[in-house]
């Protein structure tokens, strides 16, 4: 049923449910619409209220309340979301950092969910039990046919047949059928609000909340799953760079762009595109499609052969969605979406593709990105095909200056575009709760904010004045959705509107790791460790080759936990549980926070966490010891956060990934909290959200939050 709420008053809302047998607790609820954006700073904010320049924000403070929101310690998008969506610490979810570590290893792996392995049908026994269930059936059938035509003596011809079918059946069940698939299983613990919330009666429309996959049923819901959902290669997202230029601007690729070197840059060139990585089979390691780039003789344009479809790109324009067929074997494919975009033809030829999505028509079996799982199908089919990855927003071309600022200009508006109708028509549905979230304010945060700091070391003057206003529009952008929102609610709903985190400048990037070399707390068997990237951390490269563990008290490991190598816990720990443990862990933290960096006269360590005093209740195996925070400005370098232990203690950050948050000191980068009614207390925290959403609908929490409710 869809009712259009902007019609309806409450009394004919309350009547025409009643009529339809669903009055009582539905009719009693206030709707509550919910919207989150990413990575919006509340300094910021205020700012561009003070200055006029966020009208829709500004009328609802007037209506109601503004305040900021403290973050979870980390602020980091997963962790602080997941305490939105359960009420409870990082320690307590168990989502802490985007990355964690194996005890026993030391390897990095992503903190928000595991792989798992799902058996297909009979799983080793499918060679067998299929080739029989084929025969079976078809000699059954048979038999029956013979039967309905009095053939009854040919009974040997329907056993004859169906032996034949075993046999013919026997080659693909062996070969072409799995015997285990892939699956996923999130690290999240807690019961997220809209499931408590289900029981009685509520029903919701939850869209791409971060850490939401795989979703789970839950009754009068649809959910489609934001970040944690991964590209089509298993990655966060891996865009792919088709090049003739043998000179490019980037050389760390930290981000691990899937660089294609194309041989000339004229003429036809045949080249692959690397998908899938065959986790269903032995061979081969990835499944690749063959694709054919052809300049045209004036230079003036591009044709693309791939996957049976060909496409004309002239410089500057993009593609529709194009198909892409990954094939395992002639019974098993996955399929694909992406968009081309041709950068340049001269004088070298530059051709962009987007990470390749799921396509959300053809999900395979078990990948659950919507609930219910044909509902994916029914956006694309209402609004036309989307991304499905959860990190929807290219951030890492353009780290990497393979693309450039007029791209992601581009690209970071591609979101609001792509989903902004689907959220306005789940405002329209049948719900009593509707949860939006969308991530582009952060994109822009980290890319942009160059332009916004003059001292940051890749500030231009030239280009913050074509691109330095990018960071104020995206929040005019979450102005404008609000003001949409705000014209669809009924006069009785509640409007919340907050962020899980707010943003700064990153200047410097520190090396923790190097730093626990310098001062005798990690030892190397030779020179620092190689460089890593994200290539290594999802195909399992090698990590920490130069450690010698038995020389090593403490490692750094995510983006600012700081674990020591502790007997019986780690595989090689050296350091005693008890009173060596705790002297350790207040001399380090001692040490960090009041080290100084020469160069500038500032602390790069605002204050180092113990998890206790972060999570109160913990895993003593998983959680980090200590959780490091900086002064805004500096930021744990990416080489630390997988690992990595460069020569350099504090690195000057020349990317254009220039604003941060992740390893930030929470106090000095709140979110927002808006609401169109009064907010109890002075600082709230964005754990407190979950009793107070819950409270709205007079629910009660399946368990002691570690927030408050705000509205009483």
């Amino acid at each position: 049923m869809v009712m259009d709420i902007r019609i309806m008053g409450a009394f004919r809302l309350g009547l025409a449910l009643a009529i339809l047998g669903l009055a009582g607790w539905a009719a009693a609820s206030p709707r509550v619409v919910v919207m989150g954006f990413d990575g919006v700073d509340y300094h910021y904010v205020q700012q561009y209220l003070e200055a006029g320049e966020l009208p829709n924000l500004q009328r609802l403070r007037e209506h109601g309340d503004f305040k900021p929101l403290m973050p979870t310690v980390p602020p980091q998008t997963p962790v602080s979301w997941s305490t939105f969506t359960t009420g409870m610490h990082p320690g307590r979810h168990m989502i802490f950092d985007f990355l964690k570590r194996d005890p026993q290893t030391y390897m990095p792996t992503f903190a928000v969910a595991e792989e798992t392995k799902e058996q297909v049908l009979f799983g080793k026994g499918n060679r067998l039990a299929l080739p029989l269930i084929a025969g079976a059936g078809f000699g059954l059938v048979l038999l029956l046919v013979l039967l309905v035509f009095r053939r009854r003596r040919w009974w040997w011809v329907a056993a004859a047949a169906g032996l034949a079918v075993a046999g013919a059946a026997w080659y693909p069940a062996a070969h072409w059928v799995p015997d285990n698939r892939p699956g996923v299983e999130s690290n999240q613990k807690g019961t997220p609000l809209w499931e408590v919330l289900a029981p009685l009666g509520v029903k919701s429309h939850v869209m791409r909340i971060p850490v939401t996959f795989p979703v789970r049923p839950y009754p009068g819901g649809h959910m489609l799953a934001g970040l944690g959902v991964p590209d089509l290669s298993g990655r966060i997202g891996k865009p792919f760079f088709f090049t003739s230029d043998l000179f490019l601007p980037s050389e760390k690729n930290e981000f691990s762009v899937e660089i294609v070197e194309l041989p000339d840059n004229r003429g036809r060139m045949e080249v692959e595109i690397v998908g899938p990585p065959n986790k269903l089979f032995k061979d081969p390691p990835y499944i690749k499609v063959p694709m054919a780039l052809e300049v045209a003789e004036d230079f003036g344009s591009v044709r693309v052969e791939v996957c049976g479809q060909t496409l004309g790109l002239k410089p500057g324009e993009w593609s529709d969605w194009v198909d892409f067929v990954f094939p395992f074997n002639p019974l098993v494919r996955v399929r694909g979406v992406g968009r081309f975009h041709l950068l340049s033809i001269e004088p070298e030829v530059r051709l962009y593709l987007s990470p390749i999505n799921f396509d959300p028509r053809h999900l395979p079996v078990g990948f659950d990105v919507t609930y219910p799982h044909s509902w994916a199908k029914k956006l694309a089919d209402t609004f036309g095909v989307f991304r499905t990855m959860g990190w929807a927003v290219d951030t890492w071309s353009v780290s990497e200056e393979l693309t450039d600022d007029a791209f992601f200009a581009e690209e970071w508006r591609a979101e609001p575009a792509g989903f902004g109708p689907m959220f306005n028509q789940c405002m329209k549905e049948d719900s009593d709760l509707v949860i939006i979230y969308y991530e582009f304010t952060d994109r822009v945060g980290h890319i942009f904010f160059r332009y916004l700091d003059e001292q940051h070391p890749r500030y231009d003057a030239e280009a913050a004045r074509q691109y330095g206003s990018e960071f104020k529009k995206a929040y005019q952008m979450m102005d404008a959705m609000v003001g949409e929102a705000m014209a669809q609610l009924p006069p009785d709903a509640t409007l919340i509107v907050l962020s899980d985190h707010g943003f700064a400048t990153w200047r410097w990037g520190v090396n923790y790791n190097t730093w626990l070399v310098q001062n005798g707390y990690m030892a190397l068997t030779g020179a620092e460790g190689k460089v890593q990237d994200l290539y290594a951390l999802f195909d399992q490269g090698q990590f920490w080759p130069n450690v010698d563990w038995s020389r090593t008290r403490a490692y750094c490991m995510g983006l600012g936990g700081l674990y020591v190598n502790l007997k019986g816990r780690e595989a090689k720990g050296i350091v005693e549980p008890g009173e060596e443990y705790e002297n350790l862990r207040r001399e380090l933290i001692q040490r960090m926070e009041g080290w100084t960096d020469e160069a500038t006269g500032l602390h790069p360590v605002a204050k180092v966490y113990t998890r206790e005093e972060a999570y109160g209740a913990f895993d003593p195996v998983l959680n980090p010891d200590m959780i490091v925070t900086n002064t805004p400005g500096y930021r744990v370098s990416w080489q630390t956060s997988l690992g990595g232990i460069p020569s350099a203690l504090i690195e000057t950050n020349d990317q254009v990934w220039s604003g941060d948050h992740c390893s930030f000191y929470p106090p000095a980068i709140p979110g927002i909290l808006f609401a169109n009614r009064m907010i109890n207390g002075d600082s709230p925290y964005i754990a407190d959200l979950y009793p107070s959403i819950l409270g709205l609908f007079g629910a009660a929490p399946p368990y002691t939050p570690d927030g408050r409710d705000l509205f009483r």
